[in-house]
């Protein structure tokens, strides 16, 4: 319901923004690599994120046991829970989020011969895509920006960030333990 409003303000980022994912994309679906799209209009940003699930769970394929279908709830509610932007004054908050996850809420599945002649494409390329609308008071064309995510996820080693906006577009890349950066041209 909300991805429908998300959509069209996105667009134009998918459109411009040299990290869009394709067939032809050469980051896509890399172990440690993720990539987080921003559109910022005013005090709104319109975010999208795509990571290998491997980063953000520590795995990929249908979540087995007990263990791994716990770690897969947690981190869908932080993901839902958790601005994966933010200003220095902590002050974004998500007026709409979607988390895409293959296996999300898949927890009274029992497998099949059928599932496990299949579950071998699920495994090597299972993605977590994410969508969120935040309002950010204090976000200004200077503000220093922060992600928890490569905080929060030890695996994620690059999070290739891309924004558009009035005052420009651009791109950069944070390392492992990176968190700030700042939109510039």
């Amino acid at each position: 319901m909300h991805a429908a409003k998300l959509r069209p303000l996105l667009l134009p980022l998918l459109i411009a923004s040299p990290l869009a994912v394709s067939t032809e994309n050469p980051t896509a679906h890399q172990h440690g690599h993720a990539e987080l799209q921003l559109a910022l209009s005013g005090q709104t940003v319109e975010l999208y994120a795509l990571s290998p699930a491997y980063n953000l769970l520590g795995f990929e394929h249908e979540p087995r046991t007990s263990e791994e279908h716990q770690v897969v709830d947690t981190t869908i509610a932080w993901l839902h829970e958790t601005p994966l932007i933010n200003t220095l004054g902590l002050n974004c908050t998500i007026q709409a989020s979607e988390v895409r996850y293959a296996f999300a809420g898949d927890h009274n599945h029992h497998g099949s011969e059928h599932d496990s002649e299949n579950k071998g494409e699920h495994e090597s390329h299972t993605d977590i895509e994410i969508s969120q609308t935040l309002t950010c008071p204090d976000l200004d064309a200077e503000s220093l920006l922060t992600s928890p995510m490569g905080s929060r996820f030890s695996a994620l080693e690059h999070l290739e960030i891309a924004w558009t906006g009035p005052d420009g577009q651009g791109s950069l890349r944070l390392e492992r333990g990176e968190t700030s950066f700042q939109l510039g041209r």
